[in-house]
């Protein structure tokens, strides 16, 4: 009999006798689970808040009733259909979320993860909001291995995703205790000494533009690329940490856009916000490289004086509790911006150079422990996809 080498994965368990274990079967997913609608729940009594409602996008709120109380994966009806979901506890699912119910000898958490290795888009249905039918997913095959095996691989990928959750609560530890840091530090609650042990001299209040010379940003679009040699800084690029985001987008050096080119120690700040929470209006990024970047209107370059301050310790001030007073004062309603010249009269509180340099090194040093966290979780991460993706046919 000749094998099918596609019921076969890359990567296999064995029994505890050391033996393979049988060829994985083609089902249809009708033949591991049956597919449930969820209902509205506006209408359901919410006092004790005993339940999760789920929505394609995780917990919305709590209500006193359930729709399911066993284990079971879930997935999305319509929205976000790419992004399944796994309960073990009583819940309640919207009508935008399906939930299942795995027949005889089907592991519920092995469907997850067989779930999280197919291509819900090639499903979608509709031309608008990304949409799947419950008929459209019973219908699709998948090789599904023993009921034995099922549990090994669920077992396998539990402990790989406990991994991944501890490092994701570690990290949203440290950000926590970097916001405390950054609002004790520059309240002055948390003060350093100096070599001797003595206090350093009172901090001096500063008008940010009496501090650093400025230059705004020019419309650069048109000359955007995904070849070029030089990474650019528009809205897009600045993340909620204060930090770039690399979309791939590049640009490349002309009379045009040499004008806009940032050195090492530059900061650059965005004026607008594409929505009105204000997330990203007034972030500050630190350039780490000479010639690397080139910014794009919208976004303003700040030079420091380095005689009274220093560019490591300015990009930590700019990104804490200061983008408050920058908040204070956008104009616009769904997408908010403010003038640099709103800006540049604000006063900021500086200690002396050597003060500036404790802190900013104390506060680089943290921000490297939490770097080396989402490091290790995006690692984590891809060693998850291409172990689902060679353990699943």
């Amino acid at each position: 009999m000749e094998v099918d080498i596609l019921n076969i994965p890359k990567l296999r368990f064995k029994d505890n006798n050391g033996n393979d274990y049988p060829q994985w079967e083609k089902k249809l997913i009708k033949d591991i689970l049956k597919i449930y609608h969820g209902k509205d729940y506006k209408n359901e009594p919410n006092e004790k808040k005993l339940y999760p409602v789920l929505g394609t996008g995780g917990i919305i709120t709590y209500i006193d009733k359930f729709l399911c109380d066993w284990e079971c994966v879930l997935i999305g009806r319509k929205g976000t259909i790419n992004k399944p979901q796994y309960m073990k506890t009583p819940f309640w699912s919207v009508d935008t979320l399906f939930y299942s119910k795995p027949k005889l000898k089907q592991n519920p958490k092995f469907q997850y993860y067989l779930f999280q290795n197919i291509n819900w888009k090639i499903y979608d249905e509709s031309t608008g909001v990304p949409s799947l039918s419950a008929s459209t997913i019973e219908h699709i095959n998948r090789f599904i291995p023993t009921y034995a095996e099922q549990e090994k691989i669920a077992s396998f990928f539990s402990t790989i995703d406990k991994k991944i959750e501890n490092l994701a609560n570690t990290i949203t530890s440290l950000e926590n205790q970097k916001k405390g840091l950054l609002q004790q530090i520059f309240s002055q609650k948390l003060r350093f000494k100096d070599k001797n042990g003595n206090n350093y001299p009172n901090w001096e209040k500063k008008k940010l533009g009496d501090i650093t010379q400025s230059q705004g940003g020019t419309a650069l679009e048109k000359y955007t690329t995904t070849n070029g040699l030089y990474k650019f800084i528009s809205i897009g690029n600045y993340s909620t940490y204060s930090t770039y985001l690399d979309n791939g987008i590049r640009i490349d050096l002309n009379n045009k856009t040499k004008k806009q080119l940032l050195s090492k120690n530059d900061l650059v700040m965005i004026l607008n916000d594409k929505t009105s929470s204000g997330n990203i209006i007034g972030r500050t990024l630190l350039i780490d490289k000479d010639n690397t970047y080139i910014y794009n209107q919208r976004s303003q370059r700040l030079i420091c004086n380095t005689k009274i301050i220093i560019p490591s310790f300015l990009y930590f001030l700019l990104n804490s509790d200061f983008r408050k007073n920058i908040i204070k004062k956008v104009q616009g309603a769904t997408q908010i911006y403010i003038n640099y010249s709103t800006i540049e009269v604000m006063h900021l509180n500086i200690p002396c150079l050597e003060e500036q340099t404790k802190i900013a090194d104390f506060l680089s040093a943290f921000d490297r422990k939490l770097e080396n966290q989402k490091a290790q979780l995006e690692h984590w991460k891809q060693i998850k996809k291409g172990l689902l993706q060679q353990m699943f046919v």
